[in-house]
């Protein structure tokens, strides 16, 4: 049996127009696509996707559903096998469930006949409208939807019979019984006859979030007085309306693009709409909305948008209904944590009853609706009805706790200035805003509060009194005390190896204490003993019989809370943990235990509990990865000073973020993910735009020094958060190889191996769950492997402007208060990540293609680079930045081909430099004679016109090139490779980072076969002597420290030449040779 929970996680992810074109070309059709259905055999295309709706339809076999249900029809698969199949592909680990008890089977195997029973019955009402006596269903239908919409949905009729439906039940072995509870049959109590229940109607199904078919909503077309016009199912295992929502399987994926739905009354209105393309429309089914259903919406959108019908009120009735029906809705709406507004359509004709789905005929009429927020909306519909002080008191306190709701100052004090224009006394309203908010703040503090039931003493006989334990004597003597303190149960934190529960412990004296007992601390009298009396005056005078009788009172008062022990998502229980609370759909706060409260569940965060408040080297991450309130920045306010400061930089800075932030669905399509490298000089601000990232989790973060840093605390690092970013600094490239291969492991996720020394003494795999920034002053191209799996961002600039400054000291302001209410508001949006994702990564991979196509791109580095373009395409329309799409489209192409070039150009001079320094060992070339290295105060060169001056000598490596040229063309030849023709090489040389310029006539000594070539000089009176030879020759000058660093080569080696007592030499200068060098001469 598979959780619900990783069905969601599968229809959200996975991408239909992904799939399906896996299997079968798509061409696009407007919105849609179409092709010919890869179910049955055609040769016109009739099967269409729309990606909006995520569904398709075959209009050919007349088959249809959403993703799952194509691979089930495809691959010919069970429904949990196409979960499974889409999961694997879309990197979904799906938790096996413990095996259900006998009732939960039975339970399971009911919903789904009762689900099979519904999809055959669908399909049956379909086939009814090509009856004789259907026609005028048949001309509704058409009429109202349109025979294409119509046939997508499986609207199908119920004839004007009493057994039709009975008869194909009972030929097709369908549960008459369950179709009974169902609804679709009913049984008269007296005679016992079965017969159709819904006759004469337009059936339309009710599907759920996985479009399993849950029940009708019936249509009457007869037109008789007195029918009601819509019928729905009748209440069941798998229908219940309180829960259910009409449309939500169609609005998903439009609602979390847009983040927000539509909420309209009834089926039709849904219908309506979403035949004019508004597909994020979805209704009750009823007046009255629920809190389960809003909870279910929480997920996808943040804003609610309510469309009433418009009904002229009756008499003694203050508004019409639907006005009535979206004031409490809206209001309960507010409560469950949502943005709510409302879209008020017109009275019909001669104030008639109007309604969406008459009104809104087309998408220009919805659009030009007025979209009013709800606190305003209510306001003034409320003060029009209010006449004594006693209603507007009413209604100024009802206004006031919805404004208090928002949690949100600068919202707060706009409203204030709105609402008075309704009731004009600010101070009024100011004061009744403030009672609102202590009112929600006293129910939160009732509500968190924790009542035992003393009654449950009497059970285990003993009692509390004065701060003690204490048990009646048996011969009716004085009470028998059995502590001097009291244990209030607070949690059970549960863990497989390592259980433990919190108390709070109390005195006769009233000191007390939280503490924090190991499971081991409560199977023992001596251990329990030990931890109690090592806190101060806890005594604990009775046996470990009296003990066992605690111990069966205290386990069964105590919650139990699950320890958080990597900070960020949490994946399978579906929220963002910091180290003082976490965010689901809204912020909840740990209380002073570290115990935070949520619906799926309470959460331990002992870094915030008082038990260790006082020792500072625990928890040291989890103090530092917290939520705060302190600015009230925007997200556009932050971006425009980041991007004043760093430029296009920050602009890939914010899109990498965005990508962090949803690191698990992105990896589960592309299944790696980039290193974001800041390179540049000291000063350039690289480090900087480190730290302005971190405060998205961490105010005023250090990052390691990865010189100094351990594997092991940089493997601990990186699995400490997940979906959030880690900071590494001072990347060099004398790093160890096995730190450049922990670092190259982070791409695809690969984490480190350890002993588990405080669980079960085995090995583990630390995951990298989170977004790494490494920034450095060296460039990583020593290893292209490494370099490949980054998106690389250079920072040139050095010196900046007095308004530069001005800048980047309001950034460093900003950052400095905290911006982790602006990761709550990012947050908010991963349902529609999770529906956007991967259409739009296809989307950007096509427009990078096209951009890029003249261009030969290493693969792997265009990867890298989509990712955070495709994020910031997912969100841009939910997000408020001061940069476009086709911006950053623009700056990720400028990107891809610099990185591409830096990679191409260093593998390439990577292996110039290594065949240099083999020709030197192999004794092909010399020191001094191809190359010499001199250590200089100045330079001046070509490049260099003034006159460099160093502070201490600095080594310049000075290159004959032809010779070294056409060795390393001779060497390539040798070994089978392709050498890079001379003028390549060239360019490649001069535009590398350590070159330096061309210098002239430089010397270089001659020789040949590995002696130095030496001339016979007359010195006069006869006497002659033998000088070595050298040639002036322009040189290619490099940083020699930058080539030893960047290469990893070694090319200060002695030549070991003999002597050369050669009598030719063309330009050479003579120098004397030492008197203990071998003369020798050609």
């Amino acid at each position: 049996m598979i959780d619900e929970k990783y069905i969601e996680q599968v229809l959200d992810r996975a991408d239909i127009v992904d799939v399906i074109g896996g299997y079968v070309e798509l061409k696009r059709r407007g919105s849609n696509y179409e092709a010919c259905c890869p179910i049955h055999q055609e040769k016109t295309p009739s099967f269409k996707v729309n990606p909006v709706r995520g569904i398709w339809h075959c209009f050919g076999c007349h088959k249809g559903g959403n993703v799952i249900s194509f691979i089930m029809e495809h691959e010919t698969m069970s429904y949990p096998e196409a979960i499974y199949f889409l999961a694997k592909k879309y990197g979904i680990e799906i938790e096996e469930e413990q095996q259900p008890s006998p009732e939960q089977q039975q339970a399971r195997m009911k919903r789904e006949s009762m689900f099979i029973i519904n999809a055959k019955c669908a399909e049956f009402f379909v086939q009814n409208l090509q009856r004789k006596d259907a026609e005028g269903a048949r001309s509704y239908i058409k009429g109202r939807w349109g025979k294409e919409y119509a046939e997508e949905m499986q609207i199908g009729f119920a004839p004007d019979d009493w057994n039709t439906l009975y008869n194909f039940a009972d030929k097709a072995g369908l549960s008459i019984d369950l179709m009974i509870e169902l609804k679709l049959l009913k049984q008269n109590e007296v005679k016992g006859n079965i017969y159709d229940f819904y006759r004469n109607r337009i059936m339309i199904p009710i599907r759920d979030r996985y479009r399993h078919i849950i029940g009708f909503t019936a249509r009457d077309i007869s037109g008789i007085e007195g029918t009601p016009k819509y019928l729905n199912s009748a209440e069941s295992d798998i229908y219940s309306k309180s829960n259910s929502i009409f449309g939500i399987d169609v609005a998903i994926r439009q609602a979390a693009k847009e983040d927000r739905f539509y909420c309209v009354e009834g089926a039709p209105d849904v219908m309506r709409l979403q035949r004019i393309f508004v597909n994020n429309a979805i209704a009750s089914l009823g007046s009255a909305w629920t809190k389960e259903q809003f909870e279910q919406l929480k997920k996808y959108a943040t804003k609610l948008c309510f469309l009433p019908d418009a009904d002229p009120p009756k008499r003694d009735e203050q508004y019409g209904t639907g006005i009535a029906s979206v004031m409490k809705n809206g209001l309960l709406a507010m409560q469950c944590g949502f943005a709510v507004s409302v879209k008020e359509i017109p009275l019909g004709e001669g104030n008639s009853k109007n309604d969406p789905d008459t009104y809104c005929t087309d998408k220009p009429k919805f659009d030009i609706l007025e979209e009013e927020d709800f606190i305003t909306w209510y306001a003034r519909y409320i003060f029009k009805t209010a006449v004594t002080t006693e209603d507007k008191s009413t209604a100024i306190g009802t206004i006031c706790r919805m404004v208090a709701m928002l949690r949100d100052d600068i919202k707060e004090s706009m409203y204030l200035d709105k609402l008075q224009e309704s009731y004009k006394n600010k101070n009024l309203w100011k004061s009744a805003i403030n009672q609102a908010k202590q009112q929600i703040k006293s129910k939160q503090v009732l509500d968190q509060g924790k009542k035992i039931d003393r009654d449950l003493y009497s059970r285990y006989g003993f009692y509390e009194e004065y701060n003690a334990y204490y048990v009646i004597s048996t011969n009716g003597g004085s009470p028998v005390q059995w502590s001097n303190f009291t244990m209030l149960p607070m949690f059970h934190i549960r863990d497989s190896l390592l259980p433990k529960r919190l108390y709070k412990i109390k005195n006769q004296n009233n000191q007390e204490e939280i503490i924090e007992m190991k499971q081991e601390d409560l199977v023992s009298l001596s251990k329990f003993k030990q931890k109690v009396e090592g806190l101060g005056n806890y005594i604990w005078l009775a046996t470990e019989k009296e003990l066992t009788k605690l111990k069966m009172f205290l386990y069964e008062q105590t919650e139990t809370a699950t320890e958080i022990t990597q900070l960020g998502w949490q994946q399978r229980k579906g929220f963002f943990a910091f180290g003082n609370g976490a965010f689901d759909t809204e912020w909840h706060s740990v209380d002073e235990y570290g115990i935070v409260r949520l619906k799926s569940g309470n959460y331990y965060l002992p870094g915030s509990s008082m038990i260790y408040r006082d020792d500072v080297k625990l928890f040291q991450f989890e103090r530092k990865f917290i939520h705060t309130n302190y600015s009230a920045v925007t997200m556009r306010d932050y971006s425009e000073k980041l991007i004043k400061v760093f430029g296009d930089n920050a602009k890939v800075g914010i899109c990498f973020l965005l990508a962090t932030l949803f690191r698990d669905i992105i990896v589960g399509q592309t299944k790696s993910f980039p290193i974001l490298n800041l390179f540049g000089p000291k000063g350039s601000g690289k480090s900087e735009l480190g730290h302005s990232l971190m405060s998205f989790f961490i105010i005023k973060n250090t990052p390691p020094n990865i010189q100094n840093a351990t594997i092991a605390a940089m493997g601990d690092l990186v699995a400490q958060c997940a979906n959030a970013l880690v900071h590494i600094d001072e990347y060099k490239n004398t790093i160890d190889l096995d730190k450049r291969e922990f670092l190259k492991g982070l791409w695809d996720g690969t984490g480190r191996s350890r002993m588990n020394m405080d669980r079960d003494k085995k090995r583990e795999i630390t995951s990298v769950d989170c977004g790494v920034i490494l920034s450095g002053q060296e460039m990583t191209t020593i290893d292209i492997a490494l370099f490949s799996r980054l998106v690389y961002l250079t920072f040139t600039k050095t010196e900046f402007s007095n308004e530069e400054k001005r800048a980047f000291d309001e950034c460093k302001s900003a950052r400095d208060m905290g911006l982790s209410h602006l990761t709550l508001q990012l947050l908010r949006h991963r349902g529609k990540m999770e529906t956007d994702f991967t259409a739009n990564y296809r989307q950007c991979m096509t427009d990078l293609n096209d951009c890029l196509s003249k261009e030969k791109i290493e693969d792997r580095i265009q990867r890298n680079w989509v990712i955070p373009l495709a994020a910031f395409r997912t969100m841009e329309a939910v997000i408020d930045v001061p940069f476009s799409y086709k911006e950053m489209l623009d700056i990720t192409v400028e990107g891809i081909i610099r990185q591409n070039q830096e990679c191409k150009s260093n593998n390439e001079l990577a292996n110039f430099w290594n065949v240099v320094s083999y020709l030197l060992q192999d004794g092909e070339i010399f020191n001094e004679a191809d190359y010499r290295i001199d250590y200089m105060k100045k330079f001046k060169s070509n490049v260099i016109k003034n006159e460099m001056e160093f502070i201490r000598p600095r080594p310049i490596l000075m290159m004959r090139k032809n010779r070294i040229f056409m060795l390393y063309k001779k060497f390539a030849k040798q070994v089978g490779d392709t050498a890079l023709p001379p003028e390549s090489l060239k360019f490649y040389l001069e535009n590398s980072k350590e070159y330096l310029g061309v210098k002239n006539s430089v010397r270089f000594k001659n020789i040949q076969n590995g002696v130095e070539v030496t001339k016979r000089v007359d010195i006069g009176d006869g006497r002659t002597e033998f000088r070595k030879t050298s040639t002036p020759e322009q040189a290619m000058c490099f940083d020699y420290e930058m080539i030893m660093s960047s290469y990893n080569i070694n090319l200060e080696i002695d030549t070991d030449t003999g002597d050369n007592n050669s009598e030719d030499s063309e330009d050479v200068k003579g120098e004397p040779l030492s008197p203990t060098q071998k003369k020798f001469s050609f």
